[in-house]
């Protein structure tokens, strides 16, 4: 608990500062430093509430460099660069979020869900009434001005594909909005601009895999840019249109690479172990800022020299304590599952584990499930191998960074490949000579969580692979969840399992709370009060089933916590709680 997330960084319009969110003392506030030279930062917010890191948005500069717009409190906030009291620009009661600049300073766009779905809106640095610019019965998302200021490209999510998204475009004074992209079960994503405004590069499914392309917005043209069965997680333009530095996956490692327009050459930037994320160029294109953490390094900014490679850290967030700790890298392998299936996953060997002194271990699945474990920052998995735990973490059917074929595996098939995929993962691991096959637990968080109860639930051998489960903040019956969890969630539901009024079989077959009667191993449960996601009264479900059936578990709710634990001294009580369980039952 003691390594503070640096994140979400945003470069000044000039190259000279860097403004980040930094997780520290309670808060997600935003700091600011000079791009130059390691530099102790300046605060600029005092107030921001903690939010978990994949929940939250980079804040965006105004085009002179004075302002910074960024939202919290479900409200978009001004704060000047130069320090001072942050300002409230929108307070009409509905949620705002994702604000950024026009080009020229006068407007901040963001999105309102003024109704039911999120929409386009305009206001001013002044805090003036909001203009709507779009109504549609959708969500729009991801908005970015053009660089002439006319219009703003952003991303459609119709409700009558919930597996489509579109790139449009809409004027900046308001009018109809025009759709470049959009195909049947193909997602478009993340666009653009050139800095002549001429071109749009956004993200793709169509091929099988996320991949880049070029769109010619004026004839609707689409040319592919990368083909490397490989998903592309984020890019920039160049300066001066050049080149596209861009984050492709490659088994779990977000590598930095470089594209040339003209001839289509890529060249690796920057190659490691671990993962970068949000490039950002210099205003001379010389150099880049990149966000980099790996299984042994904690989220961090750096600086990359685009000749060179080179790559200097400018922040440093790892405790003294832990540079001196034997912290791992995993090593990524494939197992196999049902139906031919091969399944990646990231393996961790504590050291002291051997054929004459084997260990316990834990499958550890995660959240999502349109997600990945990847080689990032980790510190829990990190923790429990120097504990002796091996860690296997399975990037099962339905996980994202294989190609959409692995990910579309589980459509309509939620609690049951995915079920067989964690049940493969126990006897991987028991085949090993290293590995005590007969002390294994599972534990997850969100869908992971929901794929340690499937697993203890639907366990048809006599002797069962786990020997206890973690469940932190998961489903129990998809039914019920479906009806009591936010749209978001509902859609996710719905995107891969149907409604559940054309699926209910569906829904009841992917319920492990109708299987409690079969668990034989104790269940550790922790939900908070206040998730919005998955409803804390899925866990109330899943304790009286247990109760019924006369089973072993503990159960703890944490007040004032949503999908995601972020007060203190309940992230203190939840680390005790979870380390004195796994001992208990598999040292």
């Amino acid at each position: 608990m003691g390594v503070k997330r640096v994140r979400h960084h945003a470069l000044s319009p000039d190259g000279k500062r860097i403004a980040f969110i930094w997780d520290r003392e309670g808060t997600s506030d935003l700091w600011l430093m000079p791009a130059d030279a390691r530099h102790w930062p300046v605060r600029l917010t005092f107030d921001r509430p903690a939010r978990s890191y994949w929940a939250d948005a980079q804040p965006h500069w105004s085009p002179d460099g004075e302002t910074l717009t960024y939202a919290a409190r479900r409200e978009i906030w001004l704060v000047p660069a130069a320090g001072g009291r942050a300002k409230k620009l929108t307070d009409f009661g509905h949620e705002a979020s994702g604000p950024i600049f026009s080009p020229d300073g006068t407007r901040v766009y963001f999105i309102s869900k003024r109704g039911i779905y999120g929409n386009q809106c305009a206001t001013t640095p002044a805090g003036d009434w909001p203009v709507a610019l779009t109504r549609f019965e959708a969500d729009a998302s991801d908005l970015r001005p053009a660089p002439d200021g006319q219009s703003i490209a952003f991303v459609y999510h119709p409700q009558e594909d919930l597996n489509r998204s579109e790139i449009c475009i809409v004027p900046a004074k308001s009018g109809e909005a025009r759709h470049l992209t959009g195909a049947p079960q193909v997602w478009d994503l993340h666009p653009r601009w050139a800095r002549d405004g001429t071109r749009l590069a956004f993200i793709s499914n169509r091929s099988g895999w996320r991949e880049l392309y070029l769109l010619d917005p004026a004839s609707g043209e689409t040319t592919r840019l990368t083909a490397g069965q490989a998903d592309v997680q984020g890019f920039e333009w160049s300066p001066d249109g050049k080149h596209i530095a861009y984050v492709v996956n490659h088994d779990g490692a977000g590598d930095l690479n470089l594209l040339a327009l003209e001839g289509g050459e890529v060249s690796p930037l920057r190659a490691a172990a671990g993962w970068h994320s949000f490039p950002q160029w210099s205003p001379d294109g010389k150099w880049l800022t990149v966000e980099f953490e790996s299984p042994q390094s904690p989220p961090g900014i750096w600086r990359v020299d685009v000749a060179s490679g080179a790559a200097e850290s400018l922040t440093q967030s790892l405790p003294p304590t832990l540079q001196t700790a034997s912290l791992q890298t995993p090593q990524f392998v494939r197992y196999p599952s049902t139906g031919g299936a091969s399944i990646p996953a990231l393996l961790f060997r504590p050291a002291s584990a051997s054929p004459a002194h084997p260990c316990p271990a834990i499958v550890y699945p995660h959240g999502g499930p349109t997600s990945e474990y990847a080689l990032q920052w980790d510190l829990l998995a990190q923790w429990l191998v120097a504990k002796g735990y091996a860690v296997l973490s399975p990037n099962y059917r339905g996980s994202t960074g294989y190609g959409i074929a692995h990910q579309h595996a589980l459509h309509d098939r939620w609690g049951i490949v995915d079920t067989e995929d964690m049940l493969a993962a126990g006897d991987y691991l028991r085949g090993m000579d290293w590995v005590n096959g007969e002390r294994m637990g599972i534990m997850g968080y969100s869908y992971g969580s929901y794929l340690a109860l499937l697993a203890l639930a639907r366990d048809p051998a006599p002797s069962t692979r786990f020997k206890c489960g973690v469940c932190v903040y998961g489903d129990c019956d998809i039914l019920t969840s479906w009806a009591q969890g936010d749209r978001i969630g509902r859609e996710d539901l719905e995107r891969q399992m149907a409604h559940p009024s054309k699926n209910r079989a569906g829904y009841r077959a992917g319920s492990p709370v109708y299987d409690v009667a079969k668990i034989r191993y104790p269940l550790l449960i922790f939900h908070g009060d206040e998730d919005e996601r998955v409803h804390p009264l899925q866990s109330e479900q899943l304790v009286e089933a247990l109760k019924h059936g006369d089973k072993t578990f503990e159960y703890y709710v944490y007040e004032g916590e949503g999908h995601g634990f972020l007060q203190e001294r309940n992230l203190l009580h939840f680390y005790a709680t979870l380390q004195r369980f796994l001992d208990w039952y598999l040292m």
